[in-house]
C-alpha cells in the first residue's frame, strides 16, 4: 500500500512539473533579428536580437526548468566580413569558443557543456546571463546575453485611457508620457526612438519591449551629458514617482542610457541596459542629476563608460563647469541583485568639475560586476571614482554601504582624485575580487572606511597595503578592518 501511495504521488509531482514548466520566447522583427547564434530552449527556438556591434540577446519567459542551447554560425558567408562597427570574428584550432565557453555570473555556478561547436546548459534561476568564448573582455568582441524573466503577474488593463500600448513590430517615433500615464510594450515590440518624462508623476514603463535609440550625437565629443528630449533613450526631468519594469534599452550613439533629473520614487527593476555606440565612450548606464529615493534591482547594465553616476542637478547645462561652480544633493539610492559589466571606466562616478555634491545614504548589495575596464582618466577606473579635472568641488559624500559585491576581474576600489572632496561612512562588507586588485587612489579626505570580509585575490585586505594604495596617495582616516566573524 506504501509502495503504491508513493507511486501515486511521484507520478502526481511528475506531471505537475511538467505542466508548470513553459517557455514563452519573446519575438524579434526581422530587421533586428539575426542567426549568428541558433539558440533553443527545452527544444523551442528563441529569436535573436542583434543588439549592436558584436552584441546579440535573446529574451523569454519560462517556469521550471530551461534546457538551453546554443550554436555559433560564424562560418556562414553572410557573416564573413567586417566593417566599422562590427569586429570580423576569428576562429583558430580550438573552434569558435576557443576551446572554452563561460556563463556569466560567476556566482550562478553554471557549468555548459561544449560539444562541437555547441554548448548546452540548465538554468532554473530567473537573471540575466552572459555567454562568451574565452578570453572575452574587448567591447567589440562577441557576446551573446541571454535574459530569462519569469512570467509577468502585474496585469494591466491594456484599453485604459492612459496606457499606450505598442504591439509587436517597429514603433519609430519619440513618446512623451504625462502623470499618470503607462507605456506597455509587448514582446517583440521595438520602439525605435526615447522615451521623454517631464514635469509629471506617476508614471510607468512596462512589458518585455525594447527602446532602440540612435540619435545625432556627435562621434567626436561628448554630447551625451544633455538633459534634454530626445537625446537619449529615457530621459527625465522633474518626476515623482516612476515605474521602469521588465523592458531592455539599447543605446546605439554617442549618449548617456537612462538619465534622470531630479527624479524621486523611481523603481527600476528587471531592465537591461546594453549600450553599443562604436566610439565605446559616454555610454553611461544610470545617471542622476540630484534626485533620489531610488532603487534598482534585478537588472542587467553593459555600459560604455559608468555603470551609475552622481551629479548635481545644474550641472546639466555645464558639465564642464566653464560658468560656474554647481551645488546639489543625490541621496537613497538602492541597488540589489545586478548584473553589471562596463567597457570603459567605472562602477560608479560621484561628482565632477565644480561640483559641490552631497550624497548620502548609497548602497550595492548582492551584486555581480562582471567584466571592468583596465585604464585610467586623472584616477584608475574603480568602483568608486571621484574626479575633477579642474581640481574643484568640494563635495561631501557620506553613509555608504556596499555588500556582498563580486568582482569578476580585477579593478581598483578606489579613484578618488578631487582634493577638494570628503567621503565618509563606507561599509564595505562581503566584497570578493577574481586577480590581483589595480592599485588604488586617494588624494582626498576619506575616513570611518570598515573593510569587513573584503577578499581580494584570495587574501583579506586588513591594512592599506593589501587594498593597495598608489604611491602619494592619502591615508585613510580611522579605517577599521573586520573579519567576517566580527560582522554586525
Amino acid at each position: 500500500m506504501k509502495n503504491i501511495l508513493y507511486s501515486t504521488i511521484m507520478v502526481a509531482l511528475a506531471i505537475a512539473q511538467g505542466f508548470s514548466q513553459t517557455i514563452t520566447p519573446h519575438p524579434v522583427p526581422e530587421e533586428f533579428a539575426s542567426d549568428y547564434y541558433v539558440v533553443t530552449i527545452n527544444g523551442q527556438a528563441v529569436p535573436v536580437f542583434h543588439a549592436g556591434l558584436n552584441v546579440y540577446f535573446a529574451s523569454f519567459d519560462f517556469r521550471g526548468l530551461a534546457s538551453v542551447t546554443v550554436s555559433p554560425k560564424v562560418d556562414s558567408d553572410k557573416y564573413a566580413g567586417q566593417t566599422s562597427n562590427k569586429e570580423a570574428t576569428q576562429v583558430g584550432a580550438k573552434g569558435y569558443w576557443r576551446g572554452g565557453v563561460t556563463v556569466r555570473p560567476l556566482s550562478k555556478n553554471i557549468k555548459p557543456n561544449l560539444a562541437g561547436a555547441t554548448i548546452n546548459f540548465s538554468l532554473t534561476d530567473a537573471g540575466q546571463y552572459s555567454i562568451e568564448r574565452a578570453g572575452t573582455s574587448n567591447f567589440k568582441d562577441d557576446v551573446l546575453l541571454l535574459f530569462a524573466n519569469r512570467p509577468d503577474v502585474n496585469v494591466i488593463k491594456l484599453t485604459d485611457k492612459n496606457v499606450i500600448h505598442l504591439k509587436a513590430g517597429i514603433h519609430n517615433q519619440h513618446i512623451d508620457l504625462q502623470s499618470g500615464q503607462t507605456l506597455f510594450l509587448d514582446a517583440g515590440a521595438v520602439l525605435f526612438g526615447s522615451i521623454n518624462i517631464w514635469d509629471a508623476k506617476n508614471v510607468s514603463i512596462l512589458g518585455r519591449g525594447t527602446v532602440v535609440y540612435y540619435g545625432p550625437q556627435s562621434e567626436d565629443h561628448d554630447d551625451g551629458w544633455k538633459n534634454q528630449k530626445n537625446w537619449h533613450p529615457l530621459t527625465t526631468h522633474n518626476v515623482q514617482g516612476l515605474t521602469v519594469r521588465g523592458v531592455t534599452f539599447v543605446g546605439r550613439s554617442r549618449t548617456w542610457s537612462l538619465q534622470t533629473h531630479t527624479t524621486f520614487d523611481a523603481v527600476f527593476d528587471n531592465i537591461k541596459v546594453i549600450a553599443v555606440n562604436p566610439q565605446n565612450i559616454n555610454g553611461d548606464g544610470i545617471d542622476w542629476y540630484g534626485g533620489g529615493r531610488t532603487r534598482v534591482m534585478n537588472s542587467f547594465i553593459r555600459s560604455m563608460d559608468d555603470c551609475f553616476a552622481l551629479f548635481t542637478p545644474e550641472s546639466s547645462k555645464d558639465m564642464w563647469a566653464t560658468t560656474k561652480n554647481t551645488e546639489g544633493e543625490v541621496s537613497n539610492i538602492t541597488i540589489e541583485n545586478c548584473v553589471l559589466w562596463t567597457t570603459l571606466a567605472n562602477v560608479f562616478r560621484i561628482g565632477f568639475n565644480g561640483q559641490a555634491l552631497t550624497t548620502r545614504a548609497i548602497t550595492m548589495k548582492n551584486t555581480d560586476v562582471i567584466h571592468i575596464s583596465k585604464s585610467e582618466w586623472y584616477a584608475p577606473w574603480s568602483l568608486f571614482c571621484m574626479v575633477s579635472p579642474n581640481s574643484k568641488g568640494q563635495a561631501k559624500h557620506s553613509n555608504y554601504w556596499f555588500e556582498k559585491i563580486r568582482f569578476e576581474e580585477p579593478a581598483a576600489i578606489f579613484g578618488l582624485q578631487n582634493p577638494e572632496a570628503q567621503f565618509s561612512g563606507l561599509t564595505l562588507k562581503d566584497i570578493t575580487m577574481i586577480g590581483e586588485p589595480i592599485p588604488s587612489l586617494i588624494k582626498n579626505r576619506s575616513g570611518n572606511i570598515i573593510f569587513d570580509n573584503v577578499i581580494l585575490n584570495g587574501k583579506r585586505v586588513s591594512s592599506e597595503a593589501d587594498i593597495p594604495l598608489r604611491a602619494g596617495s592619502s591615508h585613510i582616516e580611522q579605517p577599521t578592518w573586520q573579519p567576517a566573524a566580527q560582522a554586525r
